[in-house]
């Protein structure tokens, strides 16, 4: 009996989190105003999702709190800066990715690549021994990754440097090729290293899909506005290309499923739906798609696991055996960090 009652108490916070989350989703996409009954639970939640300066004059949140999120947004400006100057002085190539997406908000950090694992190891020394920076601790995957995580004195926000886009290593994308193809762009009055809008496009699938394994409102809000100006054929041969047809499907699936949900029709996400069903087939993890639309979203586990498996015997196929293994790794590991959060606080594991 007290089973029951615990199992019905969770199931009615769980629907109300779903009905706040596609409040606040359907405000987003339709530009409308909404009436919020409890204003702290929707500032986090705006906050959690990443669209707390975009959500501000909808959900009328206080002056004081959009103020501060505006300062934050301008010392990641600042701290961008600097670091392209630094950067640039030593002739380090980079490019931005992720952080601008979803201006005017920005998260609480700023996200580099750069060429190659070599690149990166020789701007670590001098971030460290040069610039006296803080590095963070990483994750086990992260460190396998080589990634990079540090604070530079006198900012709260951190930068991160990335030798390639990928969760473990595995293979998506060329970093030499992505950065051949970046360009500056002002944004904000500030002059920033930007990808290629298809690269932008499929950063972001990867990022959700194979690394942090969660949609945010932002990614939804942030991917329909830039498959408005990225080539759909150069963003699906680049998906194809890194042999992720089955995950960009579910990615689109995901989606649409909040689209339908809030009552949202969008004319180029369903012309590139229909051209990925096209070249990739329909979704085949359909049937793991049956729980709450809770934002942040996140991906069944079970879909993950799969579609590393995929991409493991795809990667073999093309005899990309260092990818392939890999993405072979993955699945223990997303058990291991499964096992590890229920020992940790605030119930995150420390692998993945």
């Amino acid at each position: 009996m007290k089973l029951n009652f615990l199992e019905e108490i969770g199931g009615v916070k769980t629907a109300r989190r779903e009905a706040e989350s596609l409040l606040l989703a359907t405000a987003l996409l339709k530009n409308d105003e909404i009436s919020v009954k409890d204003e702290d639970r929707m500032l986090k939640l705006a906050k959690k999702n990443k669209v707390l300066l975009r959500a501000a004059t909808l959900i009328h949140l206080p002056s004081n709190v959009v103020d501060e999120a505006k300062k934050d947004a301008a010392e990641a400006f600042d701290l961008y800066d600097q670091m392209s100057n630094i950067f640039t002085q030593h002739g380090v190539s980079f490019v931005a990715i992720k952080s601008f997406d979803s201006l005017p908000d920005i998260g609480h950090d700023i996200d580099l690549l750069v060429p190659s694992p070599t690149e990166l190891a020789e701007t670590e020394k001098l971030l460290i021994n040069q610039y006296k920076v803080r590095p963070q601790g990483l994750t086990h995957c992260d460190r396998l990754l080589g990634k990079f995580s540090c604070f530079l004195q006198g900012y709260n926000h951190d930068f991160e440097l990335y030798p390639t886009i990928s969760q473990l290593g595995e293979t998506h994308l060329d970093p030499s090729q992505v950065l051949l193809h970046r360009r500056r762009e002002t944004v904000e009055g500030h002059e920033v290293w930007m990808t290629s809008d298809s690269d932008r496009v499929l950063i972001r699938v990867i990022h959700a899909m194979f690394r942090h394994n969660f949609l945010k409102l932002s990614d939804i809000l942030d991917f329909l506005k830039l498959i408005e100006t990225a080539s759909s054929q150069e963003v699906l041969e680049k998906i194809d290309n890194a042999l992720i047809g089955d995950a960009f499907i579910f990615y689109l699936a995901s989606i649409e499923r909040f689209l339908k949900a809030c009552q949202v029709e969008n004319r180029r996400f369903q012309e590139l739906k229909k051209s990925a069903q096209e070249m990739f087939g329909d979704d085949r993890l359909r049937f793991l798609r049956r729980d709450r639309l809770v934002l942040p979203y996140r991906i069944p586990t079970a879909a993950i696991i799969i579609l590393f498996l995929i991409k493991a015997a795809r990667d073999a196929a093309r005899a990309r055996w260092k990818s392939s293994i890999f993405c072979l790794v993955a699945p223990p590991l997303i058990v291991l960090d499964f096992i590890s959060a229920a020992f940790r606080a605030g119930g995150r594991g420390g692998v993945w």
